[in-house]
């Protein structure tokens, strides 16, 4: 993708709020060549909002690497149902071989162990979902940006990958989901403020 596309998309929408960005990419400049990956952290889930308002056939993956709670599965099937999205799907990430002249594009997402106090990351390569597309909405938000992202709209490889978030603070996200009466992921609400019971079983690893 040449780098004068990203420098007119830039100064386009460079006063722009994020749904009027969004819509400009989705139904305007990358109509029907637009792909969201989500997670079901409230930042994601704040996208989707946006997404669904601006056009509900946006194609949208869910990064699922390894196991997922059962509460995972129905609060996806919730948001989903709640937002009206009707292009949905999933992918573990197994696309780790890069098509030629091309990036590795990939989400990087957390996973939990039950027996270690610590978090290691997982690598999901989505080089093949992402092969018809020319606009990707990276939308996981599993890791903080790396301090070198300073734009909305970049470059990677051939594709536009856009960071709708990146002007966005943890209250921000907030007050979104509590003014559009967004539900939050019960399992990350527990976790601020309880511990797994001992005598519960959990999964050697587990994503939500």
């Amino acid at each position: 993708m040449p780098n004068s596309i990203v420098q007119d998309i830039r100064s386009v929408s460079s006063e722009l709020s994020t749904p009027d960005v969004l819509r400009l990419l989705i139904n305007k400049m990358f109509a029907g060549k637009t792909l969201v990956t989500a997670s079901l952290k409230a930042p994601s889930v704040a996208v989707l909002k946006m997404v669904a308002d601006v056009n509900p056939d946006t194609p949208v993956i869910f990064c699922v690497p390894g196991f997922q709670f059962p509460e995972s599965v129905a609060y996806r099937e919730r948001i989903v149902e709640l937002l009206g999205l009707k292009n949905v799907s999933q992918s573990q990430g197994g696309e780790a071989k890069v098509r030629p002249g091309d990036h590795d594009h990939c989400e990087r997402m957390w996973a939990e162990h039950r027996d270690l106090p610590s978090r290691s990351v997982e690598i999901v390569h989505l080089n093949q979902t992402l092969a018809p597309y020319d606009c990707w909405i990276s939308a996981v938000y599993h890791q903080p940006l790396s301090s070198h992202v300073t734009h909305r709209v970049d470059v990677e490889g051939r594709l536009i990958r856009v960071d709708p978030l990146i002007r966005w603070t943890r209250d921000d996200v907030g007050a979104f989901m509590r003014e559009h009466k967004l539900p939050f992921h019960p399992r990350a609400l527990k976790r601020e403020h309880t511990s797994p019971p001992e005598n519960v079983p959990l999964p050697a690893v587990y994503h939500y």
